[in-house]
């Protein structure tokens, strides 16, 4: 009798511990409040995210600024956000800013990364698009 409760208790023992790990791939989603740090320029960002089983993550960012949109990744690939014809997005030389394109990557270990503007056409008066890039970083808030 002794032998067979053990046996049932290892059995339990084993399906709980087998039923409550999680799958490799779940810890490469990026979730909780970040601070996202560009030069001098901070903010808080809320980034929620899920993968599934072939390690596509996927997702959403609330920052502290209003900013809410998507955030992905695909597998071996970094963290990526987007945002299209944000207002104020390019600084031109004379300080005046006009419209670009912000393109944020991530690297999903270290969380350092990059922001790359692409200015509108027009902006500046230039009716070339102009792009630079700037070091940026995430840091668990």
């Amino acid at each position: 009798m002794a032998i067979t409760r053990t046996m049932a208790l290892a059995v339990a023992v084993t399906c709980t511990a087998v039923g409550l790990a999680s799958p490799a791939w779940a810890d490469e989603r990026l979730d909780g409040d970040y601070t996202f740090v560009n030069g001098a320029t901070t903010n808080i960002w809320n980034i929620t995210t899920q993968c599934n089983a072939e390690r596509t993550c996927g997702g959403t960012v609330s920052t502290s600024t209003g900013w809410v949109g998507a955030i992905s990744r695909l597998r071996g690939g970094p963290w990526t956000a987007e945002r299209r014809d944000v207002p104020n997005g390019w600084t031109c030389p004379d300080g005046s800013t006009g419209p670009a394109d912000l393109l944020y990557s991530f690297d999903p270990a270290s969380l350092v990364g990059t922001v790359s503007y692409t200015s509108k056409p027009g902006a500046c008066n230039d009716p070339n698009p102009g792009q630079t890039e700037q070091p940026i970083s995430l840091q668990p808030a």
